[in-house]
């Protein structure tokens, strides 16, 4: 941080910008205009890259699965998969015993897509939290997660 100014319990700064639901907003506001934005140099949706991240995680699922995994409707799910095969991200294939069933396939170019993203994502999470070290961002990381774990249910938002 370059001054006293940039400091939250800064004298200038109002009451309101010292509490901390104002400052998790407030940085939540900050990360997710960040992220939507470099998902959007990728050419990617926070659904497509979730359905991406998840296909890398989990393998070939069926298509109902993956709805699940991603917390979306199936049906809402289909046009976020046929923009995504349409980039021969991913391929959709009939099951082998159930052909009313479809599965949902990774391809190379969407792993590699994937390996791309994450690392360029790492690299912009150091520079979000460069004010911090590695132990701060570490003890922030812990309390968020448990925070998290405190008000969102193991299968998900919701």
């Amino acid at each position: 941080m370059s001054g006293d100014n940039d400091r939250p319990d800064a004298p200038d700064r109002p009451a309101f910008e010292r509490g901390t639901g104002f400052l998790l907003a407030r940085l939540g506001s900050l990360t997710a205009r960040s992220w939507t934005g470099f998902l959007g140099e990728h050419r990617l949706t926070q659904s497509q890259y979730a359905v991406l991240v998840a296909l890398d995680r989990h393998g070939p699922v069926v298509q109902r699965r993956l709805a699940e995994l991603v917390a979306v409707d199936a049906r809402n799910l289909v046009p976020v998969l046929d923009q995504l095969a349409d980039r021969q991200l991913l391929e959709r294939r009939p099951h082998d015993t159930d052909r009313r069933r479809r599965v949902v396939n990774l391809t190379d170019r969407g792993s590699t897509l994937v390996g791309t993203v994450a690392a360029a994502a790492a690299a912009e999470q150091d520079r979000f939290l460069d004010a911090l070290t590695a132990a701060e961002r570490e003890h922030l990381n812990g309390l968020l997660r448990r925070l998290y774990a405190a008000h969102v249910p193991v299968d998900g938002p919701g």
